[in-house]
């Protein structure tokens, strides 16, 4: 015979629906007893039996629970589009898997990247460093702050004067004779942003540590203390590195490649480009850019990169970072190109169909290198 009351039945399906609701902890019963009983109206003290039981009822109610998600997560029959919609949910999503950067959801898919849980209060706002990857050719650093209703500004519009020092010297110092260039890039939402850097080693400046202390010094508009972090970076060891030493020569130009760097994180490319003339370089020339294609024509994306003009003349040393391989190909294909500017309007680019700025390549200049042959 059932014994229970309506009123246990009752809360007993409120307790099933807060089980559903809370997020998958290691101490589920407590959590979502606690939950529960913060929640009930006030009524006279049930007798141990009855509060034994409802206890079991959980544990059992949560096993389930925590069973149907786990089955989720590890089962290889799960269809993908659901396995897509868990991964968008908030709690369970990192910065780096939903920024739009290829390597960066690499680097949180196969672990490379360190999670972090470090934030700083000032004046009602938090500001997190949630997790941080350095390859060798970038670091890259993801923020965020708790959701503002209504607020229209992004974290990214909102951040500034951001100061990097590693192991207490300024990150200046390890450039040759200007400061390093910090990018902040869209994060997965309005809520989060990414910070991201490189050093200048291929450009006459100091490479940096393979394992180092940041400090991270932001502002915060609208907040007068800044916001400071020390973050601990290792770089990872998985990647390869090929000095070619090829050049080609067209007219004035004289285009070689001096490194590129493979990792699961970044495709990295150095070239030098010389005017044998002896001439500076103006326009079209001080543009000049390079896209790799792999051994089937695919073509890596742009994500960054410096320049540096080593005697304020004739020889630009450039290092571009592109989006990684999936798997390094057998070759590569570097294709240098000119932006096309309209002739009627001083340093305005002629545009295509799609509104971006139109290219010609410079088939001389063109270079295939082997890759798997130089390991």
């Amino acid at each position: 015979m059932n014994t229970r009351s309506k009123q246990e039945d009752k809360e007993l399906e409120q307790l099933e629906r807060f089980i559903r609701e809370t997020p998958i902890e290691v101490d589920l019963v407590n959590r979502t007893m606690n939950k529960f009983e913060s929640t009930r109206y006030t009524k006279q003290p049930e007798s141990s039996r009855t509060s034994k039981k409802m206890r079991q009822r959980v544990v059992m109610i949560t096993a389930s629970a925590a069973m149907i998600f786990s089955l989720i997560f590890i089962t290889s029959l799960v269809s993908p589009t659901l396995a897509a919609t868990i991964k968008q949910v908030p709690v369970l999503s990192s910065i780096f898997k939903l920024a739009g950067d290829l390597g960066l959801q690499t680097a949180d898919e196969k672990g490379l990247s360190t999670k972090l849980h470090t934030s700083v209060a000032h004046d009602d706002f938090t500001l997190s460093v949630s997790e941080v990857v350095y390859d060798g050719t970038r670091v890259s650093i993801g923020i965020e702050r708790p959701h503002i209703k209504n607020e229209k500004e992004t974290l990214q519009d909102r951040i500034s004067n951001i100061e990097l020092f590693i192991n207490d010297a300024p990150v200046k110092s390890f450039a040759p004779d200007k400061s390093i260039g910090i990018a902040t890039k869209p994060g997965k939402d309005n809520d989060s942003a990414i910070i991201e850097f490189s050093d200048l080693r291929n450009q006459g400046g100091s490479p940096f540590p393979e394992q180092f202390d940041l400090t991270v010094s932001a502002t915060i508009a609208g907040i007068q203390d800044p916001f400071k972090f020390d973050i601990p970076v290792k770089k990872i060891e998985n990647y390869l590195t090929i000095q070619p030493n090829v050049s080609r020569e067209y007219k004035n130009i004289h285009f070689s490649v001096e490194k590129v760097e493979f990792t699961p994180i970044t495709t990295g490319l150095t070239t030098r480009v010389v005017l044998t003339d002896n001439s500076i370089f103006t326009l079209p020339s001080l543009t000049m850019g390079v896209d790799i294609f792999d051994d089937q024509g695919h073509k890596l994306k742009l994500i960054g990169g410096d320049g540096w003009n080593a005697t304020n003349g004739n020889i630009h040393i450039s290092d571009r970072r592109f989006q990684p391989f999936e798997s390094i190909p057998k070759t590569i294909t570097l294709k240098p190109y000119i932006y096309l500017f309209d002739e009627n309007e001083m340093g305005a680019f002629q545009m295509d169909e799609n509104d971006e700025p139109k290219i010609q390549y410079i088939p001389e200049l063109e270079v295939t290198l082997p890759i798997n042959s130089q390991k």
